[in-house]
């Protein structure tokens, strides 16, 4: 047994092992290599770039794929050569891509143009919501997709023939067979002379040129082709692996690539995924094309730094707010009204702070949709009702955090953002949508008397067709996300609490964003909807305007469902004007939309997250998130020693050995 003078040495050499070791006791409670993301409120709808198309598959699909252009960290309009290794552009509308020859999929297989014709083509022949969403008149014709209800690439049909297809019959009957042609052609992809003839045909949206160049030309001149790339739908998968698990069929999802993922180029590959996709863990590619190559390749693709994260999806919010507050988590997202605790408690007291939190303003716009071809919300008066019924004050609220005051969103009048400018933005200074519960009672009244029902009133009173329907017993429920956030169920509750000013009964419902990816019809969406749409790159009428209002993005991003026929026409090609004839256009658009009364507006959230202070380098895109790759650990703090996390843990367990084989010495 050791002494008390003994006892007394030993409690002196392990607190001089762990000064040496620069470990204080804060930084030991993260000594898990494993990186935990506990950001992302719902679990992404699927595993395949070219079906799931909600924000929390950005970071995910960011860190599993390459593309030819990748956005240049936190700048929303500044894309980097990624895949491709320099690119030229003739006339907005003819972009050679030369690809880097030494790229590669992280099974070590080639990644070549064939693989970006397959990928390409493979998202626009399953027509789901990423491809249909971005390239429609770009690299498909839109007119023929929504009259047919088949997207093929243009120019498709004619390299078809000219390797010796036949192709027949009306428009509908040309498309269903290139369709057919195409899933064939993909889901045996072995280069043969056929393919190869397919693929080189040089009037169509993809042409292979050579091995590693390949030339993608839009239907007409689009200045912004090279940040539509950028996304994940321009994703370049493995053709093998897709041919393997199900291969393509037209107009329809990879159930198991949804599930499972695909084999892609990037600085992650996939370790696993649970059931429902709650939990996914990454691990550092280990046969990533860039290393050996860094000095060649933007930085935004360098090899990950954190060689394993784990992403858990929708946690309640009491749990992400305990596991970042425990350090069990490196990245969280907290409601406004968390941020004075997690601030003032935070347990390193020289970190308690506003840095933890990093915010910043993105474009997009939140809403309730009133579905414009359904029972009652298909009457203009009742949706403008609703609109002035809405405490717009109340639903800012809730993004005001408790630590400093600031709302963490910002108001506008949808669709568009105010960071696009006057000329896009609301050109004839409309007014932001203001509660007006006397206009809102009027609106109501005419609705009620051309629809044939009334509602009583808080106050007894009956307005509208007292002969009608009594709605105030009617049942309506606006549906949002699962599970949905503090601040979700805040603004739902305020919109049950204002509608209810004028004696109508609203209750809430959440799906899953699954469920939402099914809403192909108005009659199959709901009458109201909370969510929101976001831009998927820097396009104002494409990616947000038409991306809300176009009839052939209903269900997409339009969840109203409007199809109004003035603006259908201006839609056409108003996308592809050029800056000066689009602004001018957009004083006729902007009254148009004012009047549809299909949205009601809410807070546009900025988007936020605590990070650890150990966490460097996060770095936030509007369009893609944060990039795992990007971000290293190392401490500081306190100990003024900077560790990584890996070396700090090491260092730890080596100092824990040296106590042990010192105390034995001693003991014997």
């Amino acid at each position: 047994m050791a002494s008390k003078k003994t006892k007394i040495f030993i409690a002196i050499i392990i607190a001089a092992i762990i000064v040496i070791a620069g470990v204080s006791i804060v930084l030991l409670d993260h000594k898990s290599s494993v990186f935990t993301d506990t950001a992302q409120t719902a679990a992404p709808g699927s595993l395949d770039p070219a079906s799931g198309f909600f924000t929390t598959n950005g970071p995910l699909f960011g860190a599993m794929f390459n593309t030819l252009t990748e956005f240049n960290g936190s700048s929303t309009t500044q894309v980097v050569p990624v895949l491709a290794s320099s690119i030229t552009n003739v006339s907005d509308q003819n972009y050679t891509f030369n690809l880097r020859s030494y790229a590669n999929f992280s099974n070590g297989e080639p990644l070549n143009a064939s693989s970006v014709w397959f990928s390409f083509y493979r998202g626009i022949v399953m027509a789901q919501g990423p491809y249909v969403a971005d390239y429609p008149n770009i690299l498909f014709n839109n007119t023929n997709y929504a009259n047919v209800s088949i997207a093929i690439p243009w120019g498709l049909r004619s390299a078809l023939v000219n390797a010796g297809y036949t192709l027949s019959g009306n428009l509908s009957n040309q498309y269903k067979q290139a369709a057919t042609d195409l899933d064939s052609i993909l889901s045996n992809f072995n280069y043969n002379s056929t393919e190869l003839k397919v693929m080189k045909y040089p009037d169509q949206a993809v042409v292979v040129k050579s091995t590693h160049v390949v030339e993608i030309n839009t239907m007409k001149p689009y200045s912004y082709l090279l940040q539509d790339v950028a996304g994940w739908w321009g994703d370049i998968l493995y053709p093998a692996f897709i041919d393997q698990h199900g291969g393509v069929v037209y107009n329809t999802q990879n159930s198991y690539v949804n599930l499972h993922g695909a084999i892609g180029s990037g600085p992650y590959v996939l370790e696993s995924a649970s059931s429902g996709l709650g939990t996914i863990v990454l691990k550092a590619n280990p046969n990533y094309w860039v290393d050996g190559h860094t000095s060649q390749v933007p930085s935004i693709a360098q090899p990950a730094h954190i060689k394993k994260v784990a992403i858990k999806y929708g946690l309640s919010h009491s749990d992400r707010l305990e596991d970042f507050d425990k350090n069990t988590s490196q990245i969280s997202e907290v409601g406004a009204t968390s941020f004075k605790s997690i601030i003032n408690g935070f347990y390193d007291k020289s970190e308690a702070n506003g840095n933890l939190v990093k915010s910043t303003a993105v474009l997009g716009t939140f809403y309730i949709s009133m579905n414009v071809q359904r029972s009652y919300t298909n009457n203009t008066h009742f949706r403008e009702a609703l609109y002035d019924a809405l405490n717009y004050s109340a639903e800012l609220k809730p993004y005001d955090n408790n630590y400093n005051g600031t709302a963490m969103a910002y108001t506008e009048l949808g669709p568009l953002s105010p960071q696009y400018g006057k000329a896009y933005y609301n050109p004839d200074n409309f007014p932001l949508p203001t509660q007006n519960l006397t206009a809102a009672v009027q609106n109501l009244t005419a609705a009620g008397d051309e629809m044939h029902f009334y509602v009583k009133l808080p106050g007894g009173t009956k307005i509208g067709n007292t002969s009608g329907t009594d709605l105030s017993t009617h049942d309506f429920v606006i549906t949002g996300t699962s599970p949905p956030t503090s601040l979700e169920d805040s603004q739902v509750a305020v919109a049950i609490a204002s509608f209810g000013d004028i004696g109508l009964k609203f209750t809430s419902k959440y799906v899953t964003e699954a469920v939402v990816g099914t809403w192909d019809n108005a009659s199959v969406t709901p009458h109201f909807v909370d969510l929101g749409w976001e831009p998927d790159f820097s396009d104002p009428i494409g990616q947000q305007l038409e991306a809300v209002y176009d009839i052939t993005d209903g269900g997409i991003g339009n969840k109203a469902w409007v199809d109004n026929n003035t603006l259908q026409k201006i839609f056409n090609n108003l996308d592809f004007l050029n800056v000066t004839d689009q602004t001018k256009e957009m004083k006729n658009v902007s009254r148009i939309v004012y009047d549809q009364y299909a949205y009601m507006w809410l807070p546009m959230p900025d988007a936020y997250y605590f990070v650890q202070p150990y966490v460097h380098n996060f770095q936030y895109n509007s369009f893609m998130g944060y990039f795992y790759n990007l971000m290293y650990i190392s401490y500081s703090g306190n100990t003024a020693t900077v560790l990584h996390a890996d070396s700090a843990y090491t260092g730890y367990m080596a100092a824990m050995d040296t106590i042990a084989f010192r105390l034995n010495n001693i003991i014997r």
